[in-house]
C-alpha cells in the first residue's frame, strides 16, 4: 500500500508509532501535543524531508527525532512561507532563546547548508531545532533528546533573515 505524506499526517503519529511503539519514551512525544507551531510551506516542506531522512535511517534517537517532526507538522499552523510574519522562528532565522533557568543562547538555524559567515549555527535537523521551528517570542516548548525530556527552551528573541542587522556576529 502506497502512502503520501499527507496520508501520514492524518494518522497522527502515523506508521512508525504503530511499528516501534517498544523503543524507549516514544510515549513522551504525545504528551506534548497539540504543538501550537506556525510553519511557513518551505519550512513545513524541509521538515518533512528531515523526517523522511531520518525515517530511512531507522535507528531509535532518529525514530523518535522523526515522530516529533511528525507531530509538529501534524500540528503546526501551516501559511504561505511569505505570511508566516515576524516573531516566528523558520529555518533561516537567528533566535534567541534560553534552556531552563540557564544563559540565554542565540544560533541561526539552517536545513541543509549553514551560513559560512556564522560561527553560531544550529541544524534544524537536531532535537533543538525541530523543537525551536515554528515557535513565536515568549513560546516555550519541553526539550527532548534522544532518551528523555531535557527541560523546557523558551524563544527570547527572533531576528528574520530579511532583517539588515542578521549578517552581525555576536
Amino acid at each position: 500500500m502506497r502512502y503520501t505524506s499527507q496520508d501520514r499526517l492524518r494518522n497522527g503519529a502515523g506508521l512508525i508509532a504503530r511499528q516501534h511503539n517498544h523503543l524507549p519514551a516514544l510515549r513522551d512525544i504525545s504528551m506534548l501535543r497539540p504543538i501550537r507551531a506556525r510553519l511557513g510551506t518551505y519550512d513545513y516542506w524541509q521538515l518533512n524531508e528531515h523526517r523522511r531522512r531520518f525515517q530511512e535511517i531507522g535507528t531509535a534517537p532518529f525514530l523518535r527525532l522523526a515522530q516529533l517532526i511528525r507531530a509538529k507538522m501534524a500540528d503546526a499552523e501551516v501559511v504561505n512561507t511569505r505570511d508566516v510574519g515576524s516573531g516566528v522562528v523558520t529555518g533561516a532565522s537567528r533566535v534567541s532563546f534560553v534552556l531552563g533557568a540557564g544563559q540565554p543562547q542565540t544560533r541561526t538555524l539552517y536545513h541543509w547548508t549553514y551560513p559560512d559567515h556564522d560561527r553560531s549555527r544550529l541544524a534544524v535537523g537536531t532535537y533543538l531545532g525541530v523543537t525551536l521551528i515554528g515557535l513565536r517570542v515568549g513560546q516555550g516548548m519541553a526539550l527532548l533528546d534522544s532518551e528523555d525530556v531535557l527541560g523546557t527552551v523558551t524563544v527570547l528573541a527572533v531576528q528574520d533573515p530579511a532583517d539588515p542587522c542578521s549578517s552581525l556576529n555576536d
